[in-house]
């Protein structure tokens, strides 16, 4: 997955270091964007979009310091349509 194709310019980052944004973030090319839910793991959200725990926390580098420790209700990217 090419991460310098990615639009970098995002207008809000609010995370407050809980593993994923608190308000929707701006879109990023070739990312959708997955709101947290209860029981939600990076391993869960990574199967469902064919990707890696670790390419998932790559993608949100900015937010996810500790793969273990996401909230439900956050957000994060993941893989979009064009990745």
């Amino acid at each position: 997955m090419e991460m310098n194709e990615m639009n970098l310019n995002e207008m809000e980052k609010v995370s407050g270091g809980r593993g994923g944004y608190a308000k929707k973030p701006a879109p990023r090319f070739g990312c959708d964007l997955y709101q947290i839910k209860k029981n939600d793991t990076l391993i869960r959200i990574a199967k469902r979009y064919g990707v890696t725990w670790r390419d998932l926390k790559e993608m949100n580098a900015d937010v996810i310091k500790n793969a273990n420790d996401i909230t439900d209700g956050y957000w994060i990217y993941v893989p979009g349509p064009h990745a």
